[in-house]
């Protein structure tokens, strides 16, 4: 992820580097910071490297002012956020026509600046959702397994099998009830079945192949004739994910 710092004087943008390099240790964040002293040297950047994700632009330049370096941003870069930090009030208005996130009139407190990174973190990094986790009893006891972790469970002479996206295993003990009874609680995930006694995690499925489904680590589950909906079944969970 980067940061690009525009200001045509060099006091400032040393400044506000500074702030920047603050707030990135203090929220120990993996941020590139690339910072410009002319809007001209910005575009031919970002024209051979890239765009950034969050703009921190001043208004006020001579070479080219940040409105215009903001529409020209936006002609390449739509969902970037722009932060205008400027000696005027007066550019308020003409910064709604960049869709700017914030707007700033130096000389500003850093921690204002901060909260307001903050929302824009929230904007790009979205909260993680809650790791669910089973408990699995095996013959040497109660062991927590994240539903993430897992690529398929077998059934195999009454005992479910776990096999995990680490290459390991961890095998249940004795239950009587059948595989259906056993798993129904996958059945509200992410987990497919594609034979009798085998259900595999579609969130770890890499491709869909003539036999069956190849998982991120390798691993291959292949599919029987009687669920050969499973294929369909995991396209169109993959398509209403997306929408």
């Amino acid at each position: 992820m980067k940061i690009s710092i525009c200001d045509d004087e060099e006091i400032q943008l040393s400044l506000i580097g500074s702030y920047m390099n603050e707030y990135i240790s203090s929220r120990k964040l993996d941020i590139k910071i690339e910072k410009f002293i002319n809007p001209d040297d910005l575009l031919k950047h970002e024209q051979n490297f890239g765009g950034s994700e969050i703009y921190l632009l001043d208004i006020v330049m001579d070479n080219m002012d940040g409105i215009k370096l903001g529409h020209k941003i936006r002609e390449y870069n739509k969902k970037a956020l722009i932060i205008y930090l400027t000696t005027s009030k007066e550019f308020s208005l003409d910064a709604f026509s960049v869709n700017a996130f914030s707007y700033f009139v130096k000389p500003f407190e850093k921690e204002k600046l901060f909260a307001e990174l903050d929302k824009c973190f929230k904007y790009y990094i979205p909260p993680k959702k809650e790791e669910t986790v089973i408990a699995v009893k095996t013959s040497e006891g109660t062991v927590p397994v994240a539903l993430s972790k897992i690529n398929a469970v077998e059934y195999l002479d009454h005992h479910l099998i776990y096999d995990l996206t680490d290459g390991s295993k961890i095998i249940s003990i004795y239950q009587k009830a059948s595989f259906d009874i056993q798993t129904k609680f996958l059945s509200v995930s992410a987990f497919i079945k594609t034979a009798n006694c085998y259900l595999v995690n579609m969130d770890n499925i890499m491709a869909v192949t003539s036999h069956g489904f190849k998982m991120k680590n390798g691993e291959e589950y292949p599919i029987t004739r009687k669920y050969s909906d499973a294929k369909v079944k995991f396209l169109n969970a993959k398509i209403k994910k997306r929408l």
